[in-house]
């Protein structure tokens, strides 16, 4: 009833006008209007089909059950192909999130044999969000699971696969859980609705973390729950992958713990807990001292190591310098379970009704069901304490409760099933009614509306889908260097980075301070060679200084670009303006494909126009090209310019 309440409730309530969240969410009434539309449709639909079946087939419907694995292998290749496509056709197999650009780069190292790359230099020239430099060298601020996944997806040239063959396979992962937890017909049920979400499709096409962190979780689900008795060996397996999935996303593991901790209890199998806990140690000891070689200590995580205590969890001022309070965590809740509703299947009805309908009326329960209502709210309740809104292809941070949700409607299903079985058929065949129904929903979004969210994100973000590397090898270059013009904003902060200023300081001031200030500021630190002790004590002047932010420059090609009204515009501020005009690319999702020392084959570095001094020093006799947009049409597509020949012989990044 609580489940059904949530679902039904929250995304209703008018929470981002005043919370204070920045993440409003998608335009949500006009969804309704159409979901009414649409259940008219397809009760409207569903009646005439069982008013016909009524008529000429009083037997009714049986749904075969045999040979059940052939169906569940068949909806896995199909969903992992689906994917593939995906990430060629619509993402261009190009990272699109900077959490999937830090993690490839990171994955370089790992697939070297290294825990870091080595320190870039320039630092400004090549540092991207979400890594930093340690001890170590260049790493990224992520666990390792899914950037070891990624690395050996790069040891065999195919790191866009990975997570397409991960989704694929979790088709088979569902079914076992669901068949354990509820029998054959409702896996059945669960991984084909998991194999015809479109929110699955696409976040399989991605190479978010969230999908490993889920199949992680899944295996483990599907160990505990799969066999009717299971054995000691399942719950140490079962630990090991719970391990694996902390590895990935640590939050998203103690989500998955929950249901099983839960059922471990209220089963009196403590033992079992203890076997797991035996499971989990060979992996907490090896990502411990990851940990420890790349962050200084076993149990610090990159997150805080680089973004201090600001990234942790729970109500305070966030990293960007930002309140978050309880609030904004119900507010991203709601934003998130409206999403749900849209995101989670492309259907002419809400995705989450027959769930929630299920969750209200349904009266015959099952222990299982206590299972799948822990595992639903497990994720969305603890990423209540998580400051940040993630929403990419969909709400993100819910994945690892997409398999109970599909479970749920799986089983939402099947009660609606069994009560149209029994229901008269003289006037309706309410079991053909209900099939009917379900025909018209999946047709009508395979048909009508999935291709439409297929054609927006194919469409969207285009600057994160080139391919310079391709047209340089296409010209017969096989070692230059390409440097890539950023926004002012970007190369403010970069300039930040490369006098050590810490990521989460160097965004709170960019927030909070005057674009042309700040810029000039970090040039007189630069020239003059000011200690990081004293850059970072005027940094926090100019925060104090600076309550709040200045205005956002309407219409300025880089929105978050904020500078105060002036009389007049110093000229070096004029003239890095002059150049956002002029046209900028994106350096970030490009700087994985570098080697690891930088030192051969086509490397990609960020353009610091005048400040390309150390830069160019550091690859003479190279051939230098420029991927920016033409200069008389800065909106057009980036285009390849040579800009320095090679010279007749080839030197190395050292000179040598």
């Amino acid at each position: 009833m609580s489940i059904a309440a949530a679902l039904i409730l929250l995304p209703a309530l008018p929470l981002p006008r005043w919370s204070g969240a920045s993440d409003v969410g998608p335009t949500w009434w006009p969804h309704v209007e159409s979901w009414w539309i649409g259940m008219l449709v397809v009760v409207v639909g569903g009646l005439i089909v069982g008013r016909a079946a009524a008529r000429a087939a009083p037997e009714r419907f049986r749904w075969p059950a045999s040979r059940p694995w052939l169906l569940v292998i068949a909806l896995s290749v199909i969903l992992s192909l689906a994917a593939a496509f995906a990430m060629h056709a619509v993402f261009a197999r190009n990272p699109h999130l900077i959490d999937e650009m830090a993690q490839l780069l990171h994955a370089r190292a790992y697939a070297a044999g290294s825990l870091a790359l080595p320190p870039p230099e320039p630092p400004e020239s090549f540092l991207i969000n979400n890594t930093w430099l340690t001890d170590a060298g260049w790493v990224s601020l992520y666990p390792p699971g899914q950037t070891l996944l990624l690395a050996g997806g790069l040891l065999l040239g195919a790191e866009w696969l990975v997570n397409p063959f991960v989704g694929g396979l979790s088709v088979v992962l569902v079914f076992v859980l669901a068949r354990g937890l509820f029998g054959v017909r409702t896996g059945l049920t669960a991984a084909f609705l998991w194999a015809a979400s479109s929110w699955v499709l696409f976040m399989s096409a991605t190479y978010m973390n969230h999908v490993a962190a889920t199949a992680f979780a899944l295996a483990a689900w599907a160990l505990v729950w799969g066999p009717r008795r299971p054995g000691r060996w399942h719950w140490v397996a079962a630990g090991i992958f719970l391990a694996l999935c902390a590895a990935t996303r640590p939050l998203d593991a103690v989500a998955a713990a929950v249901p099983i901790g839960a059922w471990s209890l209220f089963r009196r199998r403590i033992h079992a807990v203890a076997l797991m806990a035996l499971g989990a140690v060979p992996v907490a000891i090896a990502w411990g001292y990851i940990n420890f070689r790349l962050y200084g200590g076993p149990f610090t995580l990159g997150y805080t190591a680089v973004y201090g205590p600001e990234h942790g969890l729970g109500f305070h001022t966030d990293p960007w310098g930002v309140p978050y309070t309880p609030l904004v965590g119900i507010s991203n809740m709601a934003v998130a379970i409206r999403r749900l509703y849209i995101y989670l299947y492309e259907w002419p009805i809400p995705a989450l009704l027959p769930l929630a309908l299920w969750a209200l009326l349904a009266r015959h329960r099952r222990w299982g069901d206590l299972v799948v209502a822990l595992g639903i709210v497990a994720g969305p309740l603890l990423y209540i304490l998580y400051w940040h809104s993630g929403f990419y292809p969909g709400p993100r941070f819910y994945y690892i409760a997409a398999p109970y949700l599909v479970i749920g409607l799986a089983r939402a299903w099947r009660w609606a099933w069994s009560w149209a079985r029994r229901q008269s058929g003289r006037v309706i065949r309410w079991d053909a009614a209900l099939v009917g129904a379900a025909v018209i929903v999946l047709v009508w979004g395979w048909i009508a509306l999935f291709p439409k969210r297929w054609e927006e994100y194919r469409a969207s973000l285009t600057s994160l889908k080139h391919h310079p590397e391709q047209l340089i090898e296409a010209a017969g270059v096989s070692q230059a260097l390409v440097i890539m013009p950023e926004s002012w904003g970007s190369r403010i902060i970069t300039n930040l980075w490369g006098l050590g200023v810490p990521p989460g300081l160097a965004e709170q001031v960019y927030r909070r301070v005057d674009a042309c200030e700040l810029h000039s500021f970090g040039e007189r630190a630069r020239r003059n060679g000011l200690p990081l002790d004293g850059v970072v004590e005027e940094l926090k002047r100019l925060l104090e200084a600076n309550p709040s932010p200045p205005p956002v420059v309407p219409g300025w090609p880089y929105p978050t670009l904020r500078m105060a009204p002036r009389a007049s515009i110093p000229e070096e501020c004029r003239i890095e303006l002059a150049r956002d005009l002029n046209g900028f690319t994106l350096y970030g999702n490009h700087a994985w494909r570098n080697s690891v020392r930088l030192d051969t084959g086509i490397v990609f570095a960020r353009d610091l126009y005048e400040r390309n001094d150390r830069l160019l020093a550091r690859y003479p006799g190279w051939e230098v090209w420029r991927f920016a947009p033409p200069a008389d049409d800065p909106e057009a597509a980036p285009v390849l310019r040579r800009v320095r020949p090679a010279a007749e012989r080839t030197a190395g990044p050292d000179g040598s």
